[in-house]
This record gives structure tokens, sequence and C-alpha cells, in this order.
């Protein structure tokens, strides 16, 4: 799934998070290295041991590159 509003259904409720810039900041940071760290986790795995991979780092990733684009938007104007 892709986290962007323009993907999604035209009747479909839109949520929205306030927080400061330095607050998204901050978020967006801790995503990426929790990706990081998810990621390096999954090379480390031996063969066989695929169950023990972490979830969620797709929406991890997605929540971090809709964070990255709102704070794109802010240095923007």
């Amino acid at each position: 799934m892709i986290l962007d509003v323009d993907y999604g259904e035209p009747d479909e409720p839109v949520v929205t998070i306030r927080m400061t810039k330095a607050q998204a900041e901050w978020a967006q940071s801790g995503l990426s290295d929790i990706a990081c760290w998810a990621r390096g986790f999954n090379a480390a795995l031996k063969e066989g041991e695929s169950d023990r991979s972490p979830m969620g780092l797709s929406e991890i990733r997605e929540l971090n590159i809709a964070l990255k684009k709102a704070l794109d938007k802010v240095d923007q104007r």
C-alpha cells in the first residue's frame, strides 16, 4: 500500500497527524534507524530462519517516505 492520500479512494476519510517540523524530523530519523536495523537483521539470518524476520518493514518504509514528503512540502514554503 502506498501511504499517500492521492492514491486513496475518493470517499475514504483522511487522517491528519499534527506535529511540529522538529517532531516529524525526529520520527522520520527514528523510522530510518528501525528500517536499517531490520534490513541488517534480515541479512544476518541463516537459511531457513525467514520466520524470524521482523514484520512491518514495508509499513515502516512507507510511513518514512510519507514523512519525508511532508517535510519536503514544509521546506518548499
